[in-house]
């Protein structure tokens, strides 16, 4: 997300020519891992919600978390009645709690980057005491309420629009491509690849599954897995599986980009997403797309039999035969690869950043 904001961000100032103002409220004087534009603005507030993180007192973190709300609302409200800015946006952060009653006469507009009621279902079933579950019911109501306040209600897939149908002011703007490049996978490479947190919410024991079929019918193929372990137990399967030398378990790095292109397969099996920029850079690097149909972004992303394959989620026979099918089909993946690359233009940021322009414009009556 913090990606998106900068990438966002600097082509408002660098290409549409607005001015742009960035507020952080946690960033303590470090460099941005992402460079801002030199014509970018950028304000720390200072207010150091992290530490709230190490409170082990319930009640204690709430009111610390209530008082630092207030003096959120006090800071904010003062730069934006001398700034007078024509549009404000909250990722969805403290912000939103009370960005919309702030009067300063710009248009709020609220982006969600997350699929927040498929993603509250998963961890209500998953929940483990009656309190968990009540503090979810009440997040999910929460924050189902808050949209209705805000000029715009951005989401990132039209799937996740169908659960926000009864609120007027719902838009799908789609996160843009991170990157372009004439270079595409190796679809002779015989590697597979997914990205993400290697836990039970990316789906990595239902992706375990699955290989535990494969490979054995494809011994000279390898998975690699790109990203922070947070479920060991997914590490100590792997470690005992009969599979265990065919899989490879990669740290998150800051080159990934020859990671996609040094694979000829990109599959997916989270249980739940916003819209996964791991699917768009995926298509940038044109691989072929195996994932489960989860909510939200695959439906988007993926064009089923024509530039990859969507699975009805766990379907784990069907999943077996596509991606088997890719595997065993050097042209085929080279087919579906290229013309994964070819629609990724939808995603590209100039379509992306001049919807978000047409949308400011709008909003501010200069349209």
């Amino acid at each position: 997300m913090e990606r998106v904001v900068v990438q966002k961000a600097n082509y408002m100032a660098d290409v549409l020519g607005h001015e742009v103002i960035i507020l952080t409220t946690d960033h303590k004087g470090q460099p941005s891992f992402y460079p801002f534009s030199p014509k970018i603005r950028h304000i720390e507030l200072d207010l150091n919600y992290l530490e709230l993180a190490q409170e082990k007192n319930f009640l204690k973190s709430y009111f610390l978390y209530r008082k630092k709300l207030r003096e959120h609302r006090r800071l904010l409200e003062e730069i934006l009645m001398t700034e007078k800015a024509d549009i404000v946006v909250s990722m969805s952060r403290d912000e939103k709690e009370f960005l919309y009653k702030i009067k300063d006469g710009s248009k709020k507009i609220l982006e969600s980057h997350r699929c927040l009621k498929p993603r509250a279902k998963i961890e209500f079933r998953r929940a483990t005491s009656w309190l968990q579950r009540a503090r979810i019911l009440y997040r999910l109501r929460h924050d189902s309420h808050l949209p209705v306040h805000y000029d715009r209600f951005i989401v990132l897939t039209e799937e996740d629009k169908q659960f926000w149908l009864e609120k007027p002011n719902v838009e799908v703007v789609p996160n843009p491509l991170p990157f372009t490049t004439e270079q595409h996978a190796d679809y002779s490479a015989k590697r597979i690849l997914t990205i993400g947190r290697i836990s039970f919410d990316k789906g990595i024991d239902r992706l375990l599954d699955i290989w535990e079929r494969v490979a054995p019918n494809f011994p000279e193929w390898k998975l690699s897995l790109v990203g922070d372990v947070v479920d060991n137990e997914l590490i100590d399967r792997i470690r005992t599986s009969s599979y265990r030398s065919s899989v490879e378990i990669l740290p998150p790095t800051p080159h990934i980009f020859e990671e996609y292109i040094s694979s000829s397969i990109y599959v997916m099996t989270s249980r739940f997403e916003g819209l996964p920029m791991v699917l768009l850079e995926a298509v940038a690097c044109g691989l072929p797309i195996v994932s489960y149909a989860f909510k939200c972004g695959p439906r988007d992303v993926i064009r089923d039999g024509e530039d990859g394959f969507l699975v009805t989620e766990d379907d784990a026979d069907t999943f077996v035969e596509k991606l088997s099918l890719l595997m065993a089909n050097d042209a085929l993946r080279q087919q579906m690869g290229l013309q994964a690359k070819i629609n990724s233009d939808r995603f590209s940021m100039k379509n992306v950043m001049n919807h978000w322009n047409e949308l400011f414009m709008q909003l501010s009556g200069t349209k």
